[in-house]
């Protein structure tokens, strides 16, 4: 739709610049032509608003010209619509003219040159729209790149976050099995407990799997659901202590972001110390921003390799989401590891 009718401010603006352009076409008949005032602005003023809207055809020639797929360029597509239309446009003057005079009887005829005059009168008003339409397209074009820009970014940045999502549930579904596993010879009745527990976990998270953010208070309790899992395997050895300052209960986060850092914390903490010790995760507000801590015992003398998966996720996850705004940190302790996310506080809808 033409910028002209698609508002009513911008209708407005443009019946004022062409009332203008019949001002200023009523000041040079007077001067050129001799005209009295009132015979100039009847004969102007009228061709002002009419020679407008013919202006209005530069925009949709500038709309059409750089998809047409031949030699011809928008520069002499433009130029012949403008010397047509200000050809037509003259002679519509001329008519008036003649009308104007033939009823007032006071008006001079037009001679020889008038019409050349008026020719470039007119030829000078469509090419100064045409330039300002020209201007108007660029700016559209700008807009428009920049908007294919963000919404290509934001699909890349999407497909990312799908991609680390599809790793994060195999890496802690291979880890409870193999929990499970661990427990079938010895004690099969804890290793069916934890089987109901695990699938109670996993119906939970698929609930929210679909949602491209939950609350934070959401993916504690999916936390702690995870935890109790482990907590049949170990027993004694696994303290849980889970504290969500209610403040960030409404913050916006991806679903299962902690899930490999409690997982870690399990793994890499409890199951190599002897006499196990505390998972706990804490969040926390800092103003705009939430931080959230999962800490774990470490024994300094054991040595299990990991591949750094968990830690890499949640950081490609962070990054995905929140680019530099969001960051992890991870802090190796006498008798521990601790890892702080920090990111802004968005409030979940």
């Amino acid at each position: 739709m033409h910028p002209a009718f698609a508002d009513r401010r911008w209708f407005g603006l443009h019946v004022m610049l062409w009332t203008a352009g019949g001002l200023g076409i009523g000041a040079l008949s007077s001067s050129a032509f001799g005209f009295s005032w009132p015979s100039a602005l009847l004969f102007g003023v009228p061709l002002g608003l009419v020679g407008g809207p013919i202006a209005l055809s530069a925009w949709y020639v500038l709309a059409a010209a750089p998809g047409r797929r031949t030699s011809v360029s928008p520069v002499v597509t433009v130029t012949v619509a403008a010397i047509v239309s200000s050809a037509l446009w003259a002679s519509l003057a001329q008519a008036w003219w003649r009308t104007l005079g033939a009823w007032l009887g006071s008006m001079p005829m037009p001679g020889a040159g008038a019409f050349a005059m008026l020719f470039s009168v007119g030829l000078a008003g469509y090419l100064l729209a045409a330039a300002s339409y020209q201007v108007s397209h660029a700016r559209e074009a700008t807009a428009r790149a920049e908007r294919q820009a963000l919404e290509s970014e934001v699909a890349q940045r999407d497909a990312e976050l799908r991609a680390l999502r599809a790793q994060i549930d195999p890496h802690f579904l291979f880890n409870s099995l193999n929990s499970i596993a661990g427990l079938i010879d010895g004690d099969p009745a804890r290793a069916r407990t934890m089987c109901l527990r695990l699938g109670d976990f996993l119906r939970r998270s698929l609930q929210v799997g679909s949602a491209d953010r939950i609350p934070l208070g959401s993916e504690m309790a999916l936390v702690e659901q995870y935890l109790r899992v482990e907590e049949v395997r170990f027993g004694d050895r696994l303290h849980i202590s889970i504290h969500l300052d209610p403040s960030t209960a409404d913050a916006s986060v991806p679903p299962l972001l902690l899930q490999p850092l409690v997982e870690n914390a399990v793994r890499h903490g409890i199951a190599t110390t002897l006499d196990g010790g505390t998972v706990s995760v804490a969040t926390r507000r800092a103003g705009e921003r939430v931080v959230i801590v999962v800490a774990n015992p470490h024994d300094a003398e054991a040595r299990r390799a990991g591949t750094g998966l968990g830690l890499d996720i949640v950081r490609r996850r962070l990054a995905a989401t929140w680019g530099d705004e969001a960051s992890l940190a991870t802090e190796r302790l006498a008798a521990g590891f601790r890892v702080s996310i920090t990111l802004p506080y968005e409030e979940h809808t």
